[in-house]
């Protein structure tokens, strides 16, 4: 397990020194916004949806699509988890 950490701190190293301490933290800025919307969007659509039997449930998984793919992405997770029985 050790060996995870130092290759995942070598990498995050390399990718410091490849494209700057900037850039670096603006792709992390821009990857913690989506995660956020898409955490929202999950929550809006967990807690307007139960109407209609819709339900995602909220991990890093599923809010990591919801928010990379948008409302397309959140709509397939909804296709995903309720099944083909639109």
């Amino acid at each position: 397990m050790i060996w995870l950490w130092a290759a995942g701190t070598l990498l995050v190293a390399t990718l410091l020194v490849v494209f700057g301490i900037k850039a670096f933290f603006q792709w992390v800025w821009r990857f913690c916004m989506k995660w956020v919307i898409g955490l929202a969007l999950l929550f809006i659509l967990n807690r307007y949806g139960q109407a209609y039997g819709w339900y995602v449930p909220m991990n890093p998984v599923t809010t990591g699509v919801a928010g990379i793919l948008g409302i397309p992405g959140t709509i397939a997770l909804v296709y995903l988890y309720k099944g083909s029985s639109f």
